[in-house]
């Protein structure tokens, strides 16, 4: 043990005096500073949109107030009028932003058919979301390995290059102390970078310091864990500097990079998603061709599903409103089935997603990630589903007026259901994502235990 302590002392001394290293060290904390920030300007752009949404919605109040003096049909407010579905982001999004570049921060709704306003999203620059978002997951996910390699590839090839290794091993000092040294001190080093990241980005943010925290934290130094492990797996083989360099970045190549696209692409060619578009051209094929369809046969097919209704008046003659949102909702239950089917789908797929990235732990640590932070492809898939419930109570809310004859009052919008979502973190795909990275980093210790046993005659 002393002759630990010693040796990390002049790790330490050695780490001042290498500028090399001092530098990488400071890189990758303004790197991870950037991320921090980035990922909460990012979320505090969607937030700003979401606050100016409750402003929109009170002035289409009034230009309803405006358009219709008295009190009006229904059918005209369900038309013209427009309320929201928020995805509110937690603190944690910040940090991980996951789906949240890519999917909508909130849904205009509308009284017509709900299937063709699901899945509308804003413009975006299909460059950004190629290359995604630079928050504090990307800086751990991708920047944190090759950290890592650049202060760990030559863990005992410099002390050989050098010529110190031998005279090192002339004292009374095992290899596996000194090996053990190095590997130790690094970790220190990791650990106190990630640590000094993660709590300025749950100061900086204000991400509650909660169960999250612990996995966050967790779940990152596993995954440094792996790539220390690497490093020495590599650098137990006795080469030299150079091919231990090129090696591990490699591996980062190969796991980072390739691995992450080969998975896609057998997730895209084993679990292909044609429900999407088929879903938005048969509803779209339905409600336009509800214009041409018999109003009598509509309104009794509409009564098959709203019994409650059926006395309503005839519909024949002169545009009514109650035929018009008759075909709309056939237009949605005419692919109700398909709707089923794609979530579906896109729930199969994510799940096929997590089982193949056991291969990949920078694609496992990113869903670990994501996950905490509520960011995943499983918590937007949640939002839509609220959404369309949403649609549903909207439905309720207003079929009364519009096939009872009711007028609306202006009055009557403050009775209008609101809907509000917030992801909660998902442990349960954390938990399991750690045990992943605790097994590849078990695999790697056995590795490097087994090449470093094999190596240690022609290292000394």
């Amino acid at each position: 043990m002393k002759q630990l302590r010693i040796l990390l002392h002049f790790e330490w001394l050695n780490f001042k005096t290498e500028k090399s290293i001092v530098a990488f060290c400071l890189l990758m904390l303004l790197c991870g500073f950037y991320g921090i920030f980035s990922g909460n300007h990012e979320i505090k752009k969607q937030r700003n949109k979401i606050d100016g949404l409750e402003q929109i919605y009170k002035n289409n109040i009034a230009e309803m107030a405006e358009k219709f003096p008295d009190s009006a049909d229904a059918g005209d407010i369900g038309y013209y009028h427009s309320a929201f579905a928020i995805n509110h982001p937690d603190n944690w999004a910040a940090l991980a932003i996951g789906q949240r570049d890519v999917s909508p921060a909130y849904l205009k709704i509308r009284l017509l058919a709900v299937q063709n306003q699901l899945y509308n999203s804003e413009n975006t620059n299909p460059l950004k979301l190629a290359t995604g978002s630079f928050d504090l997951s990307f800086v751990m996910v991708f920047l944190l390995p090759l950290f890592i390699i650049a202060i760990s590839f030559n863990l005992l090839s410099a002390e050989k290059e050098q010529g110190t290794l031998r005279l090192l091993l002339a004292q009374p000092l095992k290899l596996s102390t000194l090996f053990l040294a190095k590997i130790l001190f690094r970790f220190m080093l990791i650990a106190a970078i990630v640590l000094v990241l993660s709590l300025t980005a749950l100061i900086w943010t204000g991400a509650a310091a909660d169960l999250r925290a612990l996995y966050w934290i967790f779940g990152v130094l596993l995954y440094a864990i792996f790539w220390l492990g690497a490093s020495c797996a590599v650098a137990a083989m006795q080469r030299s500097s150079a091919f231990n360099a090129i090696t591990l970045l490699g591996v980062w190549l190969l796991l980072a990079v390739i691995a992450p696209v080969l998975i896609n692409a057998a997730i895209d060619i084993s679990k292909p998603v044609q429900e999407g578009l088929e879903l938005t051209m048969v509803q779209r094929e339905a409600v336009h061709g509800g214009w041409d369809k018999p109003k009598t046969e509509t309104m009794e097919r509409f009564f098959k599903y709203y019994p409650q209704y059926s006395n309503t008046g005839s519909v024949e003659g002169d545009f009514k409103w109650k035929w018009y949102y008759a075909f709309q909702e056939l237009g949605d239950r005419s692919v109700e089935r398909l709707y089923q089917s794609y979530r579906q789908k896109m729930l199969d797929r994510q799940t096929l997603a997590s089982n193949l990235s056991i291969v990949s732990p920078p694609a496992k640590l990113q869903e670990v990630l994501n996950g905490i932070a509520g960011t995943d492809l499983q918590q937007h898939l949640d939002f839509i589903a609220g959404t369309k419930t949403y649609h549903e109570k909207l439905k309720a809310f207003y079929y009364p007026y519009l096939y009872n004859d009711r007028a609306f009052q202006h009055a009557d919008f403050s009775k209008e259901p609101r809907y509000s979502f917030k992801a909660d973190p998902d442990y349960t795909k954390a938990g399991s994502g750690m045990l992943v990275l605790l097994a590849s980093n078990l695999l790697v210790l056995i590795l490097t235990m087994f090449i470093f046993r094999s190596n240690t005659q022609e290292l000394k």
